[in-house]
């Protein structure tokens, strides 16, 4: 059976440029045409920079590329892209033979974060005008993404506490024999910087509301049992792609609702019509602050109310009437912990009632919670409980979790290189970036988008 014989290495060839070498169709095209036309402005030129003393450094627009190309073929660190450069057929063509090291690749993503943060914003300008995102419906969701973190090492809050009174009783210890040995003064000084680290430490959980120092990166926070970023995602409808993301140490979505909808309508230029998202989001303070101030359409599955006993609430006289004729009189109001109001109603009528055993277990009789916002919370829950309103809800899970899914797979095993909040976003901005970018390709084809790309104005983006 005749084979299929490899071209022989060492034949030269005459008239063949690095750009026959690539498919007219390549998406390295169309990276290299946006990335162009984001910073057609923003390069300085030779004329600029030739009264700079050292050597030159590399565009900013060609290392923006290489990393778009590379979160699309999951190659994110960067001494893999510094091998791209050298052995990668497309990456040549891309970065025009130029092969930074592994340093240079790495400051940039470092050092460089206003212009990636600008670089999507006007990515999704152009998606908007272009028509391939509507910004009526948004949906927005979040999940876990493991930190750069070790899971040694870190301290309880407890333990920091423990280890604070450890280090006291040792400085007593210390002055106690100080007249004896001079050496000892050293000591007491390191245990007192130790101190004071640890009572910082102790301060940041707090004020954080954590409790556990997570030694390698302080700012990220245990989720699912290890060191995590809640990486917050808003989608489009349309075509499932990102508008706007965020990243946080908080353990859940909750009040994540407002943030994430104001981050949407910068990036998006305008205020969109709906916004769907899950459970994990529910607020009625901030439903409320989108459904009346923002007049934006909201659906979130309501959280199960927790009620023991049926009460009628008399609006005119401003109690609650029980099953058995029992009133509740208006008691006080006050703030919990989360910032809401709440306004509590009591009677001391419950003695001898047939049915206080599974309406109260209190000798002070029951206790009935009206929050302020109450006729709001009712509204809402009627408004979810139509038909057209599950619908939506439905439509949730087909949108957010097409973006988390691709997103997961490029990261791999070691999702996030960088440490801290900022460093992370930064990533997740080059991550929504690539992810929208490749989207529409396979969407729209090499030679639409790139028809569409030069139609843009991007100087107005």
């Amino acid at each position: 059976m005749s084979k299929i014989q490899p071209e022989d290495r060492y034949q030269q060839q005459l008239f063949s440029s690095l750009d026959d070498q690539v498919d007219k169709s390549s998406i390295v095209r169309v990276i290299d045409l946006i990335i162009d036309k984001i910073y057609q402005e923003g390069e300085k030129t030779e004329e600029e920079s030739k009264g700079e003393v050292g050597r030159p450094e590399y565009p900013r627009s060609s290392l923006l590329k290489l990393y778009v190309y590379g979160y699309m073929n999951r190659v994110k660190s960067s001494r893999k892209l510094e091998r791209e450069c050298k052995v990668n057929l497309e990456v040549l063509w891309l970065m025009g033979k130029m092969q930074p090291d592994h340093w240079t690749i790495s400051f940039f993503r470092k050092e460089n974060q206003a212009e990636i943060k600008h670089a999507v914003k006007q990515l999704v300008r152009f998606l908007k005008e272009s028509g391939y995102l509507e910004g009526k419906t948004v949906v927005i969701d979040g999940t876990k993404l493991k930190a750069n973190a070790s899971v040694y090492g870190n301290m309880h809050k407890y333990e920091i506490e423990e280890r604070i009174k450890e280090v006291e009783q040792k400085i007593e210890d210390y002055l106690e024999r100080i007249e004896k040995e001079d050496e000892q003064t050293e000591q007491i000084e390191k245990l007192k910087k130790e101190k004071e680290e640890l009572v910082k430490q102790i301060e940041k959980l707090k004020s954080e509301n954590k409790k556990v120092y997570i030694k390698t990166d302080p700012e990220a926070n245990i989720m699912n049992r290890q060191p995590s970023y809640n990486i917050q995602v808003s989608c489009d409808k349309k075509n499932k792609l990102i508008v706007a993301t965020d990243v946080t140490d908080q353990v859940n979505d909750f009040k994540q609702l407002v943030s994430m909808y104001d981050r949407s309508k910068e990036m998006l230029g305008e205020k969109p019509e709906e916004v769907i998202t899950d459970k994990g989001y529910y607020c009625p303070e901030d439903i409320q602050e989108l459904e009346e101030k923002e007049k934006v359409q909201t659906y979130i599955s309501e959280m199960p109310e927790r009620t023991k006993g049926k009460f009628t609430y008399n609006q005119q006289k401003d109690e609650y009437i029980c099953t058995q004729g029992k009133k509740l009189k208006f008691d006080g109001q006050r703030k919990d912990s989360r910032g809401r109001y709440r306004r509590f109603y009591k009677t001391k009528e419950c003695k001898g009632c047939p049915i206080k055993n599974q309406c109260t277990t209190s000798k002070d009789g029951r206790l009935k919670i009206r929050y302020v916002n109450q006729d709001f919370r009712d509204a809402y829950r009627e408004k979810m409980q139509r038909e057209d309103s599950k619908k939506k809800m439905s439509l949730r899970r087909t949108v957010a979790e097409h973006p988390f899914a691709t997103m997961k797979l490029w990261l791999g095993k070691n999702p996030l290189l960088l440490r801290g909040k900022e460093n992370v976003h930064t990533e997740i901005r080059l991550l929504s970036f690539s992810y929208n970018l490749l989207r529409v390709f396979n969407l729209d084809g090499c030679n639409n988008l790139i028809e569409k790309v030069y139609d843009f104005n991007w100087s107005l983006a």
